[in-house]
């Protein structure tokens, strides 16, 4: 059944115009850092997200955020260049390689502003605890024990609701991005994005908001698959939205699926988000391995990559989702009991405190049983292509955090990067947007409304498409993808995106539609640049396509009314 709310009436006759300096969607890390520095230069700020301030991916990510502290360089304990090396690693041929040199060298300037906000890090009497994960050669993640996320997503959204300068409307689901060529209907202007339409989910009405600059942060699409770590939010809403107004799309093939969520085959709606066991349970630092039976300690994943479990999130979860098809299995399992990882009881109930508590609760006691786990789509790769300064290709329109993509994740994200380049480009982007907004938006933005129309979409009718949406993703693009698979997907996403098009325009408006039509088409950008290359990469696995090939070493890109190709990474 689909978790969907139901219709929604809405009256469009008294829409709202509400006029700032600063417009942010959503109220993840990247957005909240991007309205405190924007506040802190004097700026009006709005935010817009469309739940609760502190619903956002940012709150369910537990392992931590990647940091590499200055003194630590010097004392030789680790390395810029090794970072560099990992990240690029990881991206599998397709990063930016001064996107991840600037990372590398600005990747603690995240950390000590956190740390000035007064997110907790964990610490011992030797000082902060670092973690290694898979992918990394040392330890340079910073956490809040195992709920690192949710720490740092409650103390900044504190923060900015203590905030004079920044007001936030919860609830509020934008669906339409204004830009000066769509408003007037010619494609020859010099374009400008001017604005949003976002419905209030709350009070069934419609506001326009006029900003000087807008920015993305609407995280990513994980909810297009049926399984998935994400929450109900991860719809893909900011990349459909971009790419309606013609803003340059790249690298969707490359989705990240996590290696190890908990598997529960009972009691589990099937859209419910599944719960993630962090990176770091399996990191070097740790030692947890994946095996294929509760008794087992030998290491499956070393028959498929060198490194074994402790090898970057693509390659496990496709040695995972091989395993379980090769031998049947409805499920593998993760060992950190003290047998496997040599930590006591103790040490995983002090450092994995909610993993534990979680489990617990299930009836698994993490200390002593191994840990039923499988595949889940987990993250974004690609997204609104920006510059790195955050610009995207619209004046006007920038992009953070996982709607967007830097080029730092490449073909595949190393684990615990996402949240430093979340805060990282969430300044980077607000100093550009600062600038940027001294140049007034002075063009009218029109209220929203409908022209007579009266009929109300069928509540049936759209939760199928949700739902087929959904299914289709998880069976024909999810980790192993074929031509076959993939034509099929691409067909069936074709016709329900008409389908919803058509209720889009043709039927009274409500959020449903909206998100379900933003949900629609970012699951097809990702369909049709899979089925578009050739080849296995990273987070993109064709097993009719096994290996890499030089020629795919380009990002694909994609506008609306364009057809994808491939351009050199820049």
């Amino acid at each position: 059944m689909s978790m969907l709310p139901q219709l929604i009436n809405m009256d469009t006759q008294h829409t709202e115009i509400v006029v700032t300096d600063i417009l942010i969607i959503g109220s993840g890390i990247a957005g909240l850092r991007a309205a405190l520095e924007a506040s802190k230069c004097g700026k009006k700020v709005i935010i817009l997200t469309k739940s609760r301030i502190t619903d956002s991916n940012t709150y369910y990510a537990q392992g931590g955020i990647t940091g590499l502290d200055p003194e630590r360089v010097a004392r030789g304990k680790d390395s810029y260049e090794s970072l560099i090396q990992n990240t690029l690693a990881a991206g599998d041929g397709l990063c930016n390689k001064q996107v991840v040199d600037f990372f590398a060298h600005h990747s603690y300037e995240p950390i000590k502003f956190l740390i000035q906000q007064n997110v907790p890090f964990s610490k011992d009497a030797d000082g902060w605890i670092l973690h290694q994960e898979g992918g990394h050669e040392h330890e340079r993640i910073y956490c809040v024990a195992d709920y690192t996320g949710k720490a740092i997503e409650e103390t900044l959204a504190g923060k900015v609701l203590q905030d004079k300068n920044i007001k936030v409307y919860e609830h509020f689901l934008t669906f339409t991005l204004i830009t000066r060529r769509k408003l007037r209907k010619n494609p020859n202007l010099d374009d400008r994005c001017l604005g949003v339409y976002a419905i209030d989910r709350l009070n069934e009405t419609v506001a326009a908001f006029k900003a000087n600059a807008v920015i993305l942060a609407t995280g990513g699409a994980g909810r297009v698959f049926q399984y998935t770590s994400n929450p109900d939010n991860a719809t893909g809403d900011g990349i459909a939205m971009a790419y309606y107004v013609g803003a340059k799309i790249a690298n969707m093939e490359f989705f990240q699926f996590h290696p190890t969520v908990l598997y529960e085959p009972f009691g589990m709606q099937p859209n419910e988000r599944r719960f993630l066991l962090t990176e770091a349970l399996r990191g070097v630092s740790v030692g947890g391995i994946l095996t294929t039976s509760p008794d087992s300690t030998e290491d499956f994943v070393l028959a498929y990559h060198p490194d074994g479990s402790h090898a970057t999130r693509d390659k496990v979860s496709q040695a995972v989702d091989a395993e379980m098809k090769r031998s049947g299995l409805k499920h593998v399992y993760l060992n950190v009991t003290t047998r496997i990882s040599g930590k006591t009881p103790e040490y995983i109930k002090e450092h994995f405190p909610q993993i534990y508590a979680h489990c617990l609760n299930k009836g698994i006691d993490i200390t002593v049983q191994p840990i039923p786990v499988v595949p889940a789509a987990h993250y974004t790769c690609g997204g609104v292509l920006v510059d790195i300064r955050g610009r995207t290709s619209i004046p006007g329109l920038f992009a953070i955090g996982e709607v967007s993509c830097t080029g730092l994740m490449g073909a595949n994200r190393l684990a615990s990067n996402s949240l430093a380049e979340a805060a990282l480009f969430g300044k980077v982007a607000a100093d550009e947007a600062i600038k940027f907004s001294e140049n007034k938006n002075t063009e009218d933005v029109p209220a929203w409304y409908t022209t007579g129309i009266i009929s109300h979409a069928d509540v049936a009718t759209v939760n199928q498409i949700w739902d087929v949406a959904r299914t289709t993703m998880m069976s024909l693009c999810g980790i192993d993808r074929t031509e076959e698979r993939l034509r099929a997907a691409v067909g069936i996403l074709d016709s329900l995106y008409d389908t919803i098009n058509k209720i889009y325009w043709g039927y009274y408006p409500n959020d449903q539609i909206f998100e379900t039509r933003n949900l629609v088409q970012a699951a097809k950008l990702i369909a049709k640049a899979a089925l578009f290359r050739k080849e296995s990469r990273g987070g993109h696995y064709r097993s009719d396509y096994p290996q890499k090939k030089p020629e795919y070493e380009s990002m694909t890109l994609i506008q609306n009314g364009t057809e994808m190709k491939l351009v050199p990474v820049e």
